[in-house]
Parts: C-alpha cells; sequence; structure tokens
C-alpha cells in the first residue's frame, strides 16, 4: 500500500483523481459531486474503498469503549457528508437504524436516498460553515466518513461538524493519509482536545482506505 503517491494512482478513474484536485472549493465540489454521482459508486468499488467498513468498525468501537449498550436503534446517528450512502449502508448493515444523512451535493443525496435506510435526507449543506439551527445538537452520533480528505474540506470544519453533536456524543471520523500529512490537521484537533470540546476516546492509523492509500480513525466524546 501507498499513501497517496502520484505513481501508486494510475489505476484510478479520472473521476477519482479530479476529486483530489477541488482546491476546497465549495462550488468546485458540488458541481464534481452532482457530475459523479452516477458512477461514484462503481468507481471507488473499483479501488477496493474500505473506509465504509473501517467507519463502521470505528463507531462500533466508540460506542463500546464509552459503555453505551443496546443502542443500535434508538441512538441518533447523522451521517454529515453522506454522499451516495456507503457509510450509512455499513453502519445499518451493523445494526444501526435511526439513521439520517446531510450533503453538499443534490444528486448525491439522490442516490443516497435509493437505498432506503435513511429516516431523512437533506442535500445542499456546507459543512465548513455554521449549520442550520436544525442540524445543531441533534446527534448522539455524527459520523464524517471520507470528507476530510484531499481537496476537500479544511480541518476547522471538524469544529462546524462537533456542533451537530449532542452533549457527550461521539463524532467519528476519517484522515486520509496524504490529507494529515498536507494540512494542519494534528495542531487543529490538538487545540480542540485542549480546549475541552473534543475527547479522543478511539484511534485507529494506518488502517485501509482504498487499495493503494491509508487513513486514520478517530472517535471523540463531545463536550459543549
Amino acid at each position: 500500500m501507498g499513501n497517496d503517491d502520484p505513481g501508486e494512482l494510475t489505476d484510478m478513474t479520472a473521476s477519482m483523481r479530479g476529486s483530489m484536485d477541488l482546491d476546497g472549493d465549495v462550488e468546485k465540489l458540488r458541481s464534481f459531486y452532482d457530475g459523479w454521482a452516477e458512477d461514484y459508486d462503481h468507481d471507488v468499488a473499483s479501488h477496493d474503498y474500505g473506509m465504509p467498513d473501517m467507519m463502521r468498525r470505528t463507531v462500533a468501537d466508540a460506542v463500546a469503549a464509552i459503555g453505551w449498550s443496546d443502542t443500535r436503534d434508538s441512538l441518533a446517528i447523522l451521517d454529515a457528508g453522506c454522499g451516495t450512502g456507503l457509510v450509512g449502508a455499513a453502519l445499518h448493515t451493523d445494526g444501526w437504524t435511526n439513521l439520517r444523512g446531510v450533503d453538499l451535493s443534490e444528486p448525491m443525496i439522490a442516490r443516497a436516498r435509493e437505498r432506503g435506510i435513511y429516516q431523512s435526507l437533506e442535500g445542499g449543506i456546507d459543512l465548513t460553515v455554521p449549520v442550520a439551527a436544525h442540524l445543531v445538537a441533534s446527534a448522539d452520533v455524527v459520523v464524517v466518513g471520507g470528507v476530510f480528505t484531499v481537496g476537500h474540506v479544511p480541518p476547522l470544519a471538524l469544529a462546524t461538524m462537533a456542533t451537530l453533536t449532542r452533549d457527550g456524543g461521539l463524532l467519528v471520523a476519517s484522515t486520509r493519509t496524504a490529507y494529515r500529512e498536507d494540512t494542519d490537521w494534528d495542531e487543529v484537533t490538538q487545540q480542540l482536545i485542549a480546549s475541552g470540546l473534543l475527547e479522543l476516546v478511539v484511534h485507529h492509523s494506518d488502517a485501509r482506505y482504498t487499495m493503494d492509500s491509508l487513513a486514520d480513525y478517530w472517535a471523540w466524546r463531545v463536550r459543549t
């Protein structure tokens, strides 16, 4: 496995390569994923996309670590940046049924809706800015899979995503290795921990992301 070395990405689809070159621009991201929605699942499956299953595992580990039990049909989970619903599908297979999702792209939301596993889905949600009041403190667990990756949202968006979680709830996220190395992710997360907003519960390092890249998977308890 590699860490997003360009020499190791030759078998990626054009869309997968292009997704790393969006510079975090919200309108570029929206337009790009609107156009990718139809082929997204096929493209990432062809690249052995392990992120959804690792997110499922990290949620289970975090819930066990803080001692929650008998909660899979009652805990409210918000899939932030849900895309076509791959993380939600992995969670649903593991028994989590109280699922909602939000994403920037309406066509991606339409694909997620076809799965029939979410209680509600909402498009047009920019997770880099303060969110609407109805989303604040609306979930026991917020999952953010595949969002903190090259060309997408800045690390400071983690603070915004923490506002979606109820006090004492869990915030679970993936960070692609190249993203963590190329941004101030570690500094930002340490500042959020030092401020008392986040408490690290689980960290899986150098875990599978795709067939040629690794990621870290994190779970924090949120204190608002």
